[in-house]
Formats: structure tokens, C-alpha cells, sequence
């Protein structure tokens, strides 16, 4: 029991270990790598996104989970709409 208590314990420090060193994407910079990949499904070309996301300090899967993320969340759509818009205006960014 003891060493049951042991593992758990090292398994939880493991695990929010691993989970605070992964970078969480944002939506400034989904819409950036975006507006860089310039495609609508990132499954049509993975490399290409896969050395855009590297770029910008992202996984090919952290890209696809905000990927799909924006797609099922209208609000995110909306949020990603006026990212863009502010940027496409002069001295916008």
C-alpha cells in the first residue's frame, strides 16, 4: 500500500511536470501559423504545417487540437475573424 501511495505520488509530480513545460497555443499564434500555412485543412500537406508550427514553437498536434478546437467553437471563429481583420489594417498588428 505503501508503494502504492509512492507511485501515485511520483506519477502526479510527473505528470504536472510534463504538463506545465508544454506550450499552450494561443489564437494569436494559430493565426498566424494560418495566415503562414495558408491551407484550408492542415491534413492536406502535415509538413508544411508541421515546419510552420516548429517555427513558431508549436507541434504538428498542437496545431491540429487548436485546429479542431476553432472549427467546433464559433466564439474562437469569431475571435480568429477580428485577429484577422486587425492585422490586414494599416498598422494593425
Amino acid at each position: 500500500m505503501r508503494y502504492l501511495k509512492l507511485f501515485l505520488v511520483l506519477c502526479l509530480i510527473t505528470s504536472g511536470v510534463v504538463s506545465c513545460k508544454t506550450k499552450k497555443m494561443s489564437l494569436q499564434d494559430y493565426a498566424k501559423i494560418e495566415n503562414e500555412v495558408n491551407l484550408p485543412d492542415p491534413e492536406i500537406n502535415k509538413q508544411r504545417v508541421e515546419e510552420v508550427a516548429k517555427k513558431y514553437g508549436y507541434s504538428y498536434r498542437q496545431y491540429k487540437d487548436m485546429y479542431d478546437k476553432v472549427e467546433k467553437d464559433p466564439k474562437l471563429r469569431e475571435k480568429l475573424g477580428e485577429i484577422r481583420l486587425k492585422s490586414q489594417k494599416p498598422g494593425g498588428k
